[in-house]
């Protein structure tokens, strides 16, 4: 998924936390204000605080592109909130301005958690900036917390000492974790940079004897003329292209793993695509003397004609050819149907909606949740033997993950399977998120 993707749904993941947040501190602050537990300083900015989280998940959810301003502002002013508890808290010498101390000095930790989790740079210097600030507070409180301090300042004190203390290990240890998640994350590139070379390389050395087999294959089909020859030569052309099936599956499952996997996305004809890939796949199906129907101007009352979208053609296609060709596989007799359709009805869709159904065996719903595992083949109930690498729908389910999207099956045994994948679309021209 690109680093923009991934932020914007990281950022769309923490407005609900920053909306629990507001809510949460209002709460806090109405319990403690009833108790005469607020200090002038928490009355009057508590308030400027909840207000802040709320806007931050709004901008959060609508702007997700501007996560690291937004959570570098909020955890600013929340620092700078703490910071100003503690130094009212601190200079009371009864048990009000102890507990302003011990229960804000909690908080601050997570200050420098959430620097570390949501900033891409910066968060080193934002926790260092904030525990300078605590020194410097300190200092200027140091003569009536510990010189001339009364019980509960002497009490609030040792919370002073332990903050001092205990922080800066926080730090060290948070930026420790997140150098080490940065190596970790090396090396996993690295790796599945070494596996894409050896099976690139693997592909190209079996690729262009594969192809040199199937140009022999048809050369040896057009002299011969009788019908055993021809049957040789049937088989010898299925299992070329089965194998030529595996390898694609198999290259395709390797690359969907790696974490710098990129989308392409382009302004595509959607119903050009997919007629191209039902006129694709419908030798296969009338070899097996199935009926293919590619339904695009049947779309249902209201829905909008499919049109141009901004989507990635190579994965859509290939989500439709892996489907297509499952749904072939395991139709003995009968027809497959493709229906692709644009929701919600209206000028502006927001989803493709893509449904391949046939009459084929079906799937036991007691197995419906591995089929989607790489390497599961689930069997004919009529004992025939069914072909194939079993990594079609893992590299559909991966597709659509990295897409996005969603899909489902619907199905059972003898009465046929329906598949149908949701993939969000975004405005035409509109710059990815």
């Amino acid at each position: 998924m690109p680093e923009s993707d991934t932020r914007a749904l990281a950022a769309r993941r923490l407005a609900p936390l920053c909306l629990m947040l507001a809510v949460g501190s209002v709460l806090i602050l109405l319990q403690d204000g009833a108790a005469g537990l607020n200090t002038g300083w928490e009355a009057r900015f508590g308030p400027a605080l909840s207000g802040l989280y709320a806007v931050a998940a709004a901008l959060l959810w609508w702007r997700p592109r501007h996560m690291d301003a937004v959570v570098g502002v909020t955890l600013a002013f929340t620092g700078v909130y703490f910071l100003g508890a503690l130094y009212e808290g601190a200079r009371r010498d009864t048990a009000q301005g102890l507990y302003v101390v011990s229960a804000n000095a909690q908080f601050l930790p997570l200050i420098y958690v959430g620097a570390f989790i949501a900033l891409r740079r910066g968060a080193v210097w934002l926790s260092g900036a904030l525990y300078l600030a605590l020194l410097a507070l300190y200092g200027a409180l140091y003569r009536d917390i510990v010189q001339a301090g009364g019980a509960y300042q002497q009490l609030s004190g040792h919370v002073w000492a332990v903050l001092l203390l205990v922080h800066p290990g926080c730090i060290l240890a948070l930026q420790y974790i997140t150098a080490l998640r940065g190596r970790l994350q090396q090396a996993q590139r690295e790796a599945h940079e070494g596996k894409e070379r050896f099976l690139a390389m693997l592909s190209h050395e079996i690729r262009s004897p594969l192809q040199s087999m199937l140009g022999s294959i048809d050369l040896l089909a057009l002299r011969l003329h009788d019908d055993p020859g021809r049957r040789a030569v049937d088989r010898l052309r299925r299992a070329a292209t089965q194998l030529e099936a595996h390898l694609r599956d198999v290259t395709e499952y390797t690359r969907l793993e790696n974490p710098d996997w990129r989308l392409h996305e382009e302004d595509t004809d959607v119903a050009q695509l997919v007629q191209e890939v039902c006129d694709q796949m419908a030798p296969l199906a009338e070899h097996k003397r199935l009926a293919l129907h590619c339904r695009l101007a049947e779309a249902a009352p209201g829905e909008p004609p499919l049109g141009i979208q901004t989507l990635d053609p190579v994965r859509v296609r290939q989500i439709l050819i892996n489907l297509l060709s499952n749904a072939i596989k395991y139709t003995p007799d009968g027809e497959v149907t493709v229906h692709a359709a644009l929701h919600p009805a209206g000028a502006r869709p927001t989803r493709l909606r893509i449904e391949v159904a046939d009459t084929g065996i079906g799937i036991d719903p007691a197995q419906q949740h591995r089929i989607f595992e790489p390497h599961v083949r689930l069997e004919d109930p009529r004992g025939e033997r069914v072909g194939g690498s079993g990594l079609g729908l893992a590299v559909v389910q991966r597709l659509v993950q990295r897409l996005q999207g969603h899909i489902d099956v619907d199905s059972l045994p003898g009465h046929g399977t329906r598949f149908t994948v949701t993939l969000p679309l975004r405005a035409r021209g509109a710059p990815p998120v």
